[in-house]
């Protein structure tokens, strides 16, 4: 089913959650809704849900008006971040439970019913705990249980509201390939709500980037990383590191910084070399951090005092030689990218074939 949002609006007294959102999801896709805690993100799940009624706007499903639809009407399946289980009930009825509860010409025969939910334990790998209590399971566990619920019903569209908030990163990690595969098997569309951008990245076929209730760009995951439409983008996707004022002299031609440039540069597009090479800048070794193949610096500028970060992996730290506290490095931050702080522009250009950003 495919979603179309016109012009969406959504208030709670005086605060905008969401602010005239127009938004196309194709069927089958799996979109992400990512941003900061306040974005708007929730609230347009809810909405697209029917939980929330909209103050101005058009939700359509597969081209139909369904604004003022209930929940029911919508076939929706919802997933919450604290898996809503019913405490009460063992693990087949809470699947089971969104299928008795339907009205008796809809009902499936208890036989129908047993099938169903043996057929979705299956699906999420768990057929061993049908006659167990939400209380006996893992985190891990009772979200699948709730996805399981959530597709008993057999929904149309699938919504998540950060359904891996809750759970110790290797759990996240283990369920993002599982559910991405759930996915490729049914082939439902699918929206995600996240903050967590790795998340966001690793699992979407197309990434929503919220902020004041706002869509700030839209695309598949590479395209926003890649080329963020603005200075929020950038620095909300993945680790930057950000400069202002006397630090972008040098990376702005003939114009001389007046306060609204702002610079991002990945750590991991700073070259650090043991000798002056180009326009480096010389700085001093903070701290080394090793994480798996990845290893991280923290350098302080010699000549602005500046703190930043750079990231390579262990074989080019391996070329660079053991790095200790102390130890003399030159940075090159020529992958700097500016943006105009009042208007969030930015125009990039080559230059001497290296990437930089001109502000003009």
């Amino acid at each position: 089913m495919g979603i179309s949002l016109k012009e969406v609006t959504k208030e709670f007294g005086t605060f905008r959650a969401v602010d005239n959102i127009t938004l196309d999801i194709p069927t089958g896709d799996f979109t992400a809704l990512l941003g900061p805690s306040g974005s708007g993100k929730t609230t347009l799940l809810r909405l697209i849900a029917g939980l929330e009624k909209i103050d101005a706007g058009t939700i359509l499903l597969n081209g139909s008006d369904f604004s003022a639809k209930t929940v029911r009407e919508r076939k929706v399946g919802f997933v919450f971040q604290h898996y809503a289980l019913f405490k009460h009930m063992n693990i087949f009825d809470n699947i089971a439970f969104g299928l008795k509860v339907r009205p008796r010409k809809q009902r499936p025969s208890k036989k129908e019913i047993t099938e169903k939910v043996m057929e979705l334990l299956k699906l999420v790998q768990l057929e061993h705990t049908a006659s167990r209590y939400p209380s006996q399971l893992s985190g891990g566990q009772r979200q699948r249980i709730a996805l399981a619920r959530a597709l008993a019903i057999e929904p149309e569209v699938l919504l998540l509201d950060e359904p891996f908030g809750a759970l110790d990163a290797k759990v996240r990690q283990e369920l993002r390939h599982w559910l991405r595969e759930i996915h490729q098997k049914l082939n439902i569309t699918t929206l995600f709500v996240t903050h967590d951008q790795e998340e966001a990245l690793e699992m979407a076929d197309t990434i929503v980037v919220m902020n004041h209730g706002r869509v700030e760009q839209i695309g598949p995951p590479e395209e926003v990383y890649q080329n963020p439409a603005n200075a929020f983008v950038y620095s909300f996707l993945g680790r930057v590191n950000e400069l202002r004022g006397a630090a972008l002299r040098g990376y702005l031609g003939n114009t001389i910084p007046n306060g609204d440039e702002v610079g991002y540069i990945r750590p991991h597009e700073i070259g650090l070399n043991r000798t002056l090479k180009g326009s480096s800048v010389p700085a001093e070794v903070s701290h080394v951090t090793k994480v798996g193949s990845t290893v991280r610096i923290d350098l302080k500028r010699l000549d602005l005092g500046h703190i930043f970060e750079a990231e390579m992996s262990t074989e080019k730290y391996r070329e660079l030689g053991p790095v200790q506290k102390g130890d003399i490095l030159y940075a090159d931050l020529n992958h700097i990218v500016i943006f105009n702080g009042k208007n969030n522009t930015t125009q990039p250009v080559l230059e001497n074939k290296t990437l930089r950003a001109a502000y003009l």
